[in-house]
């Protein structure tokens, strides 16, 4: 289809670390300035595909992102987690669970379903890692991230999270799915709770990646 030109894999070279694409198309993959500077807390980041914030072009999987949750689109949803399986980088055998990022109550009531747990159930069934999405959950109401600057990001989402069984949790190899990764607060907030709650390790996967060059 015409729109599958402007959408956008990503691919080496990367950041070993946070896997945000660098602009040069040669190269090996190294340490980005700001994970070299600023190591997250999680081990290893990564998306499918990816889009340029602020770009005139067509962002198709950003907008069929924005489909699925906000216009509550399931079938859009249902092929977005298939593209998420089907590109899956990582080896499903390193990871003794995946968790999906929580929603608030009062979101899930809106939406009707968690879109990172539609995208965990395709990654989990397709690469044989069992789904718990009661581990980890979101304890306070935030506002979404979209318009906010990276500091209010993580202000934004500053103890949202806690853990619900550590027992479970405890020195497990966590893959921790979400739809898009832009400023990575999110993720480095989910991944510190999880740490906290015992996990030995947290990667991250995430459909697409939002980025500024």
């Amino acid at each position: 289809m015409a729109c599958e030109g402007f959408i956008r894999p990503i691919v080496s070279p990367l950041c070993l670390c946070c896997g945000v694409p660098f602009e040069t198309s040669v190269g090996p993959d190294h340490l980005c300035g700001r994970c070299f500077a600023h190591p997250p807390a999680f081990r290893h980041a990564r998306s499918w595909a990816y889009y340029q914030s602020g770009a005139t072009l067509p962002h198709p999987l950003n907008e069929a992102i924005q489909h699925f949750k906000y216009y509550r689109s399931l079938s859009t949803g249902k092929v977005l987690a298939t593209l998420g399986a089907m590109n899956f980088p990582f080896d499903g055998r390193d990871y003794d669970l995946i968790v999906p990022v929580p929603l608030h109550a009062q979101r899930l009531r809106w939406r009707g379903f968690n879109q990172s747990l539609i995208l965990s159930h395709a990654i989990g069934l397709a690469h044989s890692i069992p789904v718990d999405p009661f581990l980890l959950r979101r304890i306070r109401s935030t506002v979404p991230q979209t318009q906010l600057s990276e500091s209010e990001r993580r202000a934004n989402v500053r103890g949202a999270f806690a853990t619900h069984s550590v027992e479970r949790l405890k020195e497990k190899r966590v893959l921790l799915v979400d739809d898009v990764y832009t400023s990575g607060a999110t993720a480095e907030e989910c991944t510190k709770v999880l740490r906290r709650g015992g996990a030995e390790i947290v990667d991250v996967f995430t459909l697409a990646r939002a980025v500024t060059h």
